[in-house]
């Protein structure tokens, strides 16, 4: 019931960073924590993230056969939060 305010800037995203994402196939967006974040040279980047009460990373979440998450998965960044 909380409500979640988005940033969808193209800068740079950071370990700890939280991001709102979607995977194909799944109606609901995830919010989770980026772990690892690699830029590429052409801006592109490769993110991937856990839940912060989850045991591992979010591979299992993902579509079959994907290892991260790039900008056409990103919905946007978490700047803020307002509790339900």
């Amino acid at each position: 019931g909380d409500l979640l305010f988005l940033s969808q800037d193209n800068g740079p995203f950071h370990v700890g960073d939280i991001v709102v994402f979607r995977i194909s196939g799944r109606d609901i967006p995830i919010v989770h924590r980026i772990i690892i974040s690699t830029e590429k040279a052409n801006g592109d980047f490769d993110l991937l993230t856990k839940g912060d009460n989850n045991p591992v990373d979010d591979r299992g979440l993902y579509d079959r056969n994907q290892l991260w998450l790039n900008r056409e998965h990103v919905i946007g960044r978490a700047k803020g939060f307002l509790p339900y």
